[in-house]
């Protein structure tokens, strides 16, 4: 089972890397594919694209990771049975940061969770994930149809799924120091146990990693060719910084990564390679930064 699992989750891996790897048309980009062990139990597959005519780096991640204790970042749901004989995390993670400030940065990830037994088979289980967008020059047309074909992607699961998942990712995605939301949300779900068994629960998430993909390609299609200025520009290195902010400090998959003694270099692949903060800002930085607040601190559930 668990073998079965790992395969479909690194097929999950193969088809996004080869979707994004498509938007290059740079023969001098780097790619780099890592296969790592971790040395408590486990390992992965890090694949990065950076350095690109599209993207500055792109993240696409592969974990599959055991132990005895389960770090308090996996949120795992009050079970009725403590996890002595251990535990299995895997999943995929997505962060893609392109050059074109026009192209939103995107975040994707889908897990499973699993408590063993004492014949090392999966006793219970639980399924985790979303995506979400972090646009620095918004389009209101593309967060509508970002937030939309969430919505036709999760209806066959469950009726309540989107509007709740929607309003998850407001509420995770929030920059309490900075009073602002990373971006126009998602969706966002954790601890899930609605599935009967583990293969609807991995039809459920490879159905949300490919309208992650399909939303996301989208957009870019839409705005590859737009160009775009050095203020533009800055703008949008500036706002990376929230992005780095919220990573570094709040997000759970980054603690987890940290608390299960996983591998940093993967773990901090998913920041953004070029990065700006400064205590002064321009008149021009001050109108985009207006424009854009009043697009991540709206709610844009459909």
């Amino acid at each position: 089972m668990i073998h079965d699992l790992e395969k479909k989750f690194k097929d999950i891996q193969s088809y996004i890397h080869k979707k994004f790897s498509d938007f290059e048309d740079s023969n001098d980009i780097d790619v780099s594919r890592d296969e790592w062990k971790r040395p408590e139990g486990g390992g992965g597959i890090t694949q990065v694209i950076a350095n690109g005519n599209f993207f500055d780096n792109c993240a696409i991640n592969f974990s599959s990771i055991y132990g005895k204790d389960l770090p308090k970042a996996a949120l795992a749901r009050t079970l009725s049975k403590k996890a002595e004989y251990g535990y299995r995390a895997m999943g995929i993670s997505v962060i893609s940061h392109p050059k074109n400030p026009h192209i939103p940065t995107s975040h994707m990830n889908v897990r499973i969770f699993a408590i063993l037994d004492q014949n090392n088979d999966i006793a219970d289980w639980w399924v985790g994930g979303g995506y979400d967008l972090t646009p620095f020059l918004p389009y209101e047309e593309d967060i509508i149809q970002w937030h939309s074909s969430a919505k036709a992607a999760l209806e066959p699961f469950g009726k309540n799924f989107y509007e709740d998942f929607s309003n998850n990712c407001n509420k995770y995605f929030e920059i309490p120091h900075r009073n602002e939301r990373r971006g126009v949300g998602g969706i966002f779900f954790d601890n899930l146990t609605d599935f009967t068994s583990i293969n609807e629960s991995m039809k459920f998430l490879k159905s949300v990693a490919e309208c992650y993909v399909d939303s996301y390609s989208n957009i870019i299609n839409k705005r590859k060719e737009t160009q775009y200025d050095e203020i533009q520009k800055e703008f949008q290195l500036f706002r990376r910084g929230r992005y780095a902010e919220f990573n570094l400090i709040y997000d759970r998959g980054t603690s987890f990564g940290l608390q299960s003694n996983g591998r940093i270099e993967s773990i901090l692949a998913s920041l953004p390679s070029d990065v700006k903060w400064s205590y002064k800002k321009s008149p021009e930085y001050d109108l985009l930064q207006e424009n854009l607040l009043n697009y991540i601190n709206k709610d844009w559930n459909v």
